[in-house]
Parts: C-alpha cells; sequence; structure tokens
C-alpha cells in the first residue's frame, strides 16, 4: 500500500516563493555538430533539440530538450546513467505540455569530466531553461540526480517545485540535507520498500528536515528492489508514485 504524508496545504501561498538567484546567467547554444546527447536513445530524442551549455563553470553539459512549454523541468539522471535514463519521462512530460530537459552530467555520457559540482551542473541546466523561455522551474531527480536536486534547490532562480526520487543523503561530496532545511518550494521525497534501507530512511530524514511551513509529501510505495528511474518509468513504473507525481506537478507547477 502507498504510504503518503503531505505537509498541511494551507501554507501552500507561502511556499511558492521563488528560491534566490546565484551566479550567472549561462551561455547556451544548440550544438548542430560535436558530441550529441542520446545516442542510446535515437528515436525517441528525434523530436527533441540537442543542446550545449554550461561553459560559466567550466563544464561541456550536452543534453536534449523536448517540448516549448512555460514551466521547465530539469531530469537528473543516475549514477552510471546519461540523457536516456529519463527520455521517456521526459516525452510523457512534453506531450502533456511541459519543456522537459535531460543532459549528461560531466563525466557521463557524451559531456566530458569538470570540476564543477553535481549541484552546479543542475543549477546551470535550470539557468539554460530560463534562458531557453521557461517561466518557472521544476527540478526532478533519481538517485545521484536526486541529491543533486535536492543541494542545487536554493540556487535556482524561477524555482517552483522539487521531485526527489530515491536520493542518498550524500553523493560524491554532495550533501543534500543542509538544503532540505532551507527549501521553500512544494516538494515531493520518494522511494522504494524493497530498495536498500538506505533509500527509504534518506527520504524519511529529508522529509523530516524540511521545515513544516514548507508543502511537502513523503511517498514510499512497495517495489521489486526498483530504484530511482526505474520507480517511474512508463510501463514499468509503480502507478501509485507516478500518480502521485503528476497530481503533485498539477497542484504546484501546472505546464
Amino acid at each position: 500500500m502507498l504510504r503518503h504524508f503531505s505537509a498541511p496545504l494551507a501554507v501552500l501561498a507561502g511556499c511558492l516563493a521563488l528560491a534566490a538567484c546565484s551566479g550567472s546567467t549561462p551561455a547556451a547554444s544548440p550544438s548542430p555538430s560535436g558530441p550529441v546527447a542520446g545516442a542510446g536513445c535515437e528515436e525517441q530524442a528525434a523530436p527533441g533539440r540537442r543542446v550545449h551549455f554550461g561553459k560559466e563553470i567550466g563544464a561541456d553539459l550536452y543534453g536534449i530538450v523536448l517540448g516549448t512549454g512555460n514551466t521547465g523541468i530539469v531530469l537528473a539522471h543516475m549514477n552510471g546513467g546519461d540523457s536516456c535514463q529519463w527520455i521517456a519521462n521526459a516525452t510523457e512530460l512534453s506531450d502533456r505540455g511541459y519543456r522537459a530537459l535531460v543532459f549528461d552530467f560531466a563525466g557521463f555520457g557524451v559531456s566530458p569530466t569538470a570540476s564543477a559540482g553535481l549541484a552546479e551542473q543542475v543549477r546551470v541546466a535550470a539557468a539554460f531553461l530560463v534562458q531557453d523561455g521557461a517561466t518557472k522551474i521544476v527540478l526532478m531527480g533519481a538517485s545521484m540526480g536526486a541529491t543533486a536536486s535536492v543541494a542545487a534547490a536554493p540556487s535556482v532562480a524561477g524555482l517552483a517545485a522539487v521531485v526527489s526520487i530515491s536520493a542518498p543523503e550524500t553523493f560524491s561530496g554532495v550533501d543534500g540535507l543542509p538544503s532540505a532545511k532551507k527549501m521553500t518550494v512544494p516538494v515531493l521525497y520518494a522511494a522504494g520498500e524493497n530498495e536498500s534501507a538506505d533509500f527509504v530512511r534518506a527520504a524519511q530524514s529529508f522529509y523530516a528536515a524540511t521545515p513544516a511551513t514548507t508543502v511537502k509529501q513523503l511517498v514510499i510505495v512497495p517495489s521489486d528492489s526498483e530504484h530511482g528511474v526505474y520507480l517511474v518509468l512508463p510501463g514499468m513504473g509503480d502507478e501509485a508514485l507516478r500518480t502521485a507525481i503528476t497530481r503533485f506537478l498539477t497542484d504546484n507547477a501546472p505546464a
């Protein structure tokens, strides 16, 4: 049975304040030549636009944008993954009117290694979507990408909501708990009961650390040890969790 916990919805209006911006507006450009993200999911990536950003933090990040909606969603992949991990969800989101960005973290896919931290890479991905035309931003990450998304949240301009799936408390020097304590936008933390207990405990810790005045949800679902993206993939993910995320986005960051 899905276990779902919500903070009082009376505080919703106060929780939609935008997070503060840090850093400069990134230079971004399409990438018609050179490295191209999504080679492993070419058919699904074909409707999207190949993009390249991150120069202002010393990174060459390659990704794909699907959709043209005003609400931009950064989809941050798991350790060992790349843009293709989230491409099916990005397609779904674009079909629902969102502008979805999948990208390769530095050192994954076609993005070369860089010294920029994971949270900084998420921040510049969000800034790229704003430059691309999005007027509000959602951060959605899985595992490594979820920790990076939570950690990045306070520095993202125009942030409307955060979705964190199977986030460890820390990953590769990135600690999400300090940012969870400063979370002011609606946030959903999720994990599967049959993942490693560490991920369930981490979701509970993030939820507990998030201020009571912030709209927050904790969703723990049964799973057959699925982790991260695999909990929400179309056709194979947990439908209760997928429905909870759809409702959360509709309520807090509509397309």
